[in-house]
């Protein structure tokens, strides 16, 4: 058995369907928990009429690029999805749009990542060095400053409405 096939294994989220194919249904879950904006936006702004610093829209941008393909899980010696939650929370939080809902969305992601099995986050770095996409783990800590700022809040647990990410 490959490495990969046997840390796959250890991830009560992703269950082995067949040699060298995982279940990975706990993303898209993940996903359905928060990354979406519920808040009306309207048509299409034009593209300055909304001001975002440059920083802030890089960042989105490179948490975006996230393609969801489990490669930070299988590094991980704990199962952790702590990068791809990162990732995903980070990309809208860091939008205008995505503020209202900014910490809501933390919540209930992070706790549907619980819920699907995946392990803690002991930040060894292993998931960044496999990432296709060099997602960075400053989005972990960016995320787990919201999730501090959400738990203080006392947000509920789960967002309202629902949507496509």
């Amino acid at each position: 058995m490959s490495d990969l096939h046997a840390q796959l294994q250890q991830s009560k989220a992703f269950p082995i369907v067949k040699d060298l194919v995982c279940d990975r249904k706990s993303f898209d879950r993940i996903q359905q928990a928060g990354g979406f904006i519920t808040v009306r936006t309207g048509s299409a702004p034009d593209a300055n009429s909304i001001p975002v610093p440059k920083e802030n829209a890089d960042l989105a941008m490179d948490a975006a690029q996230c393609i969801g393909c489990g490669a930070c899980v299988a590094a991980c010696k704990n199962a952790s999805a702590m990068l791809f939650v990162a990732a995903k929370v980070s990309h809208l939080g860091l939008m205008p749009q995505g503020q209202p809902e900014r910490y809501k969305r933390v919540k209930s992601m992070v706790e549907q990542m619980d819920t699907e099995g995946f392990g803690a986050c002991t930040v060894t770095g292993s998931c960044e060095a496999v990432c296709p996409k060099e997602i960075s783990l400053d989005f972990i800590a960016r995320m787990n400053r919201d999730y501090a700022v959400a738990l203080i809040k006392g947000e509920p647990k789960q967002m309202a409405g629902g949507g496509a990410g």
